[in-house]
């Protein structure tokens, strides 16, 4: 049980991080989502967390108010009698927050002798002073009406079952199997897709990047907005797609798609979970230390591993190159080759450059010798791949046992660059020009060479 849980918004993590520090330092247990470790979800340890806390300590600002996380939580500790609130930014704090005092530390930058810093400390000391905790209970009202739903619910469902019992008492005895009852509620999901120009077959078969650029109707957002609300988990994944994919500059939004794709990966969706991974992947990025780096990469690996145990062929990519470079887990090639050759079989080409790169870096023993590999990956860079497209032009650039080939390279890299994926896409684009003057130089050698059969004139 942790003394404090600090709830925040992101672009307030260096004032959360500041107050974590000096919190520790009076000898308090602070717990923030620095401190997740490996493996953990987010939601069953905040869930957890909130429930034991002594302390829940809210920093407000114009960005937490805006979040329905930072409310949800505050909510929780201001209905245990726990909460505990900080402003960090000059806000106008909502009701009914703003009926308990909050502390003004907007202006703090960590002194720990300041006077409503040290309020704040005086606080918390007194609610972790406490053996009890306040339980978190429904208003009476509410529970009593909770009651007799269940109470009217019982009664439908027993005469309801009394009727099928009497006309068709087969059917009742027959079990679900729970698999199909799945997939079919899941066929059901993804069907809603179609309102936003989105398929069940786009999400098998392209990224989350490629589905919000250049598949979703973007003059429905507002409406996938509205939509998603209702929980939907198919409805939710696109939704976290489009926030964290479709922005103007192509840049990914991973602050501000965070809570939306925590939520979506939540419902269920496999497809959530691996643009959920991608973006605690690119998040990662801007963690404050190695440790901290190690944790977002470690859950990042986490939601990959959940969408390939779901099947999903994208899940059972990412999490195999994630298991083939050791990144967020120890390394495993074999469990990698297992992966990739079962997204292979649903014929994602993606796969198929996946596990040529496998065999070529020589970490399995390989079917296949360096030149069939090779064949693979161009087959799948010829089949619309990005990554294979990208490979194949640095390898016939670089001569690759193979003859320079900057035209045929200059090609690939104009493919990999209209896929639009991201950074190899970036990468691809940044390289044409360069290449294209190399296709210019080789012209020009050939245009000054004399033919092969020509032979110099005889002396006179």
């Amino acid at each position: 049980m942790a003394d404090v849980f600090i709830s925040y918004r992101r672009s307030d993590r260096p004032i959360a991080e500041a107050l974590y520090r000096a919190l520790k330092e009076e000898g308090l247990d602070i717990w923030w989502d620095g401190g997740l470790q490996a493996g953990e979800t987010f939601d069953e340890k905040i869930h957890a967390l909130l429930q034991s806390s002594k302390a829940v300590v809210v920093l407000w600002s114009p960005e937490a108010i805006e979040s329905e996380w930072v409310r949800g939580e505050g909510t929780i500790g201001r209905e245990r009698g726990v909460l505990v609130p900080v402003m960090v930014k000059p806000v106008n704090i909502p009701v009914p927050f703003n009926l308990i005092h909050t502390a003004d530390l907007c202006d703090w930058r960590g002194d720990r002798s300041d006077p409503v810093y040290q309020g704040v400390v005086t606080r918390i000391k007194e609610l972790a002073s406490k053996q009890l905790v306040k339980p978190l209970k429904p208003p009476p009202n509410r529970a009593l009406r909770r009651l007799w739903q269940s109470v009217a619910a019982v009664a439908v469902i027993a005469i309801a079952g009394a009727s099928l019992w009497l006309i068709k008492p087969w059917e009742t005895m027959a079990p679900k199997d729970p698999v199909v009852e799945a997939r079919v509620a899941r066929d059901a999901s993804l069907a809603k897709l179609a309102a936003f120009g989105v398929s069940k077959t786009d999400l098998e078969s392209f990224s989350g990047r490629h589905i919000a650029r250049q598949k979703f109707d973007p003059t429905k957002r507002d409406q996938l907005k509205t939509e998603a609300a209702n929980g939907d988990p198919a409805v939710l994944a696109l939704r976290c797609a489009v926030e964290y994919s479709a922005t103007p500059d192509g840049i990914p939004d991973w602050e501000g798609a965070r809570e939306i794709c925590e939520a979506a990966a939540s419902a269920g969706e496999p497809a959530a979970h691996v643009y959920y991974g991608h973006l605690l992947s690119d998040a990662a990025v801007y963690a404050m230390s190695d440790e901290e780096r190690a944790g977002i990469e470690a859950s990042a690996t986490a939601e990959f591993r959940k969408a390939a145990e779901k099947d999903f062929g994208w899940g059972q990519i990412e999490y195999g190159w994630r298991l083939r470079e050791g990144k967020g887990a120890p390394a495993n090639p074999a469990e990698a080759e297992t992966l990739f050759k079962a997204a292979q079989a649903r014929g994602m080409p993606a796969a198929a450059h996946a596990l040529g790169r496998l065999y070529l870096g020589g970490e399995v023993a390989s079917p296949m010798n360096p030149d069939e590999a090779f064949a693979m990956i161009r087959r799948a860079a010829d089949q619309g791949d990005a990554g294979a497209q990208f490979f194949m032009a640095e390898k016939l650039v670089e001569n690759w046992d193979l003859k320079p080939d900057y035209d045929a390279a200059l090609t690939y890299y104009i493919k990999a660059a209209a896929a639009d994926e991201g950074d190899v896409s970036w990468r691809a684009q940044s390289l044409i020009e360069d290449t294209k003057r190399r296709v210019e130089e080789e012209k020009a050698k050939q245009d000054s060479s004399p033919p092969e059969s020509e032979t110099a004139p005889a002396p006179t």
